[in-house]
């Protein structure tokens, strides 16, 4: 067996990489370990790297033809995760026969020896978010599992065979032609394609080990418990805990995507997250998740927003240099006011039902204009009105009717 557990990161989530890599190291001390970095290369991404000891390939050294086209549509999570297939696959180009993705955000605890054994079952191997259903008022809930997907894309483990170069040949495709993080269209980056996955291709495993992939997700069927040298999780020993959503300045909150478990002090569970924290810290996070995103800006350094970047899904794929200001893409998204004058605009905030607040005046002044609205046209052809709007929220339709470019609704794999 050769192994190499990879991971993928922007620059800003170096110090998550290093956590992850001294947890390998300890716990797997026989498998190689590889960071794809989605950033332009820098001579400081390279001197962390050099310094921590981690082997650091580029994105724009995996050899996709057209990495600029979609490292303009896709945002900075949405490029990470569309770019795993095409890393998993250069891992068994370079000779490795087993190969395990662990988002930055995990630290290992105790010997895969669980998902080791699982390779040797299957080609393919899932870990479900949750075990147990949960539908409580709180989320995440089964709805959200149904809108996000069945599996955790923060860990997949491949053996190379034939039905594995299969099953990457057709996600890498979909995560570069339709990689995007939008519920509505149905995608949710590349993790929802891989719902599919059980349907499509025979040889995959289900691993069901409670002590694999712990996260908030499945806390409300799991208990993190400390006995004196090591965690354990309903009594089994913990393996990997998955810390998505953790805040390195406020360690008494477990995650910012969850609104179910509140961290209690003294409790094994807290001291999990303080400690993962401070490791963090200890990683120079503080400095590190300052650096900036390279493919955030135009070559003139011009923020990109999200509407400039669906833009780019409604025109020829001959546009190849959609970064810079005097290419004709740019020329046109600026003449249609699209490119917002300024360069570092405000006000793009994710907002979700996580943090929306019904009680902030500007979300009262529009519930105002709603209801007149209603008065205005009626309310059947209001809500005709909002569903078309619902409509226009979906991939790039919104800048589609700013270009005067036709909806597309034929979900064609435009890379």
């Amino acid at each position: 067996m050769r192994l190499c557990i990879v991971t993928i990161v922007s620059g800003n989530y170096l110090a998550y990489a290093k956590v992850l890599s001294n947890s390998v190291k300890i716990h797997m001390p026989d498998a190689d370990f590889s960071v794809l970095v989605v950033d332009r290369p820098s001579a400081t991404i390279d001197l962390v790297a050099k310094q921590s000891g981690l082997h650091v390939t580029y994105a724009t050294e995996l050899e996709i033809p057209d990495i600029e086209r979609i490292a303009y549509k896709y945002d900075i999570v949405e490029l990470n995760t569309a770019l795993k297939p095409t890393f998993i696959k250069r891992m068994f180009a370079e000779g490795y026969s087993h190969v395990i993705y662990l988002d930055p955000d995990i630290q290992v605890f105790a010997p895969l020896v669980p998902v080791l054994d699982a390779m040797n079952e299957a080609s393919i191997t899932l870990i479900p978010h949750t075990l147990r259903p949960v539908l409580d008022g709180k989320r995440p809930s089964d709805v959200d599992f149904l809108q996000a997907g069945a599996f955790n894309l923060g860990f997949i483990a491949l053996r190379d065979s034939e039905q594995t170069y299969d099953m990457l040949n057709w996600w890498e495709s979909r995560c570069l032609g339709l990689g995007f993080n939008d519920l509505v269209f149905g995608t949710f980056v590349d993790q929802k394609w891989i719902d599919l996955v059980p349907s499509y291709f025979d040889s995959v495993k289900i691993l069901r080990h409670i002590g694999c992939n712990v996260a908030y997700w499945n806390l409300h069927e799991r208990e993190i418990n400390w006995l004196g040298s090591h965690y354990t999780v309903n009594g089994e020993s913990l393996v990997f805990f998955h810390f998505s959503g953790v805040k390195v300045d406020n360690p008494t909150e477990l995650s910012k995507y969850q609104t179910r478990h509140k961290l209690s002090t003294e409790t094994p569970l807290a001291r999990l997250v303080a400690e993962y924290c401070q490791q963090l810290l200890d990683a120079d996070h503080v400095t590190l998740s300052k650096l900036p995103y390279s493919f955030s800006v135009l070559d003139d350094g011009t923020l990109i927003t999200p509407v400039m970047r669906r833009a780019l899904c409604c025109v020829s794929e001959h546009e190849k240099s959609p970064f810079a200001t005097s290419s004709p893409f740019q020329r046109r998204l600026l003449k249609l006011r699209i490119t917002p004058h300024d360069k570092k605009p405000q006000g793009f905030e994710n907002i979700s039902k996580l943090n929306f607040d019904q009680t902030q005046l500007r979300v009262q002044v529009v519930n105002i204009m709603v209801r007149l609205c209603t008065k205005i046209l009626g309310i059947n052809k209001f809500y005709m009105l909002l569903r078309y709007a619902a409509l226009l929220t979906s991939e790039s339709h919104y800048p589609a009717v700013l270009m005067k470019e036709p909806l597309r609704f034929e979900h064609l794999l435009k890379r």
